[in-house]
């Protein structure tokens, strides 16, 4: 089984964006799906099938970094970590913004 962390940063984007109303219960439940979904099947998952969750690779800035999309712009932003069974979100955005802040 895979466990699933949030680092600080991201804890605290998920209370800005939902106390700002930009992140909804909505997208909190699709979040929690994704999250139940890693945890029992392992982020390989994400890219199977029908690629629901639009999962791929980042360049750049966010080189070996992944994204899933929990709504039509809003992603999450996560990193596996090497030789353990732990993904690590590291960015909650509602606004496809891809900055590193």
């Amino acid at each position: 089984m895979w466990k699933v962390l949030f680092a600080a940063s991201a804890e605290k984007d998920v209370r800005l964006l939902f106390e700002s109303g930009e992140l909804n219960n909505s997208d909190r439940e699709v979040i929690a799906t994704w999250i139940k979904q890693v945890q029992e099947f392992g982020p390989e998952s994400l890219r199977t099938g029908s690629n629901f969750w639009h999962d791929h690779d980042l360049f750049n800035e966010w080189a070996e970094h992944r994204a899933s999309a929990y709504s039509f712009k809003g992603r999450i932003i996560y990193k596996i970590v090497e030789k353990k069974i732990v993904v690590v979100v590291v960015k909650i955005t509602a606004t496809h913004d891809y900055s590193k802040e």
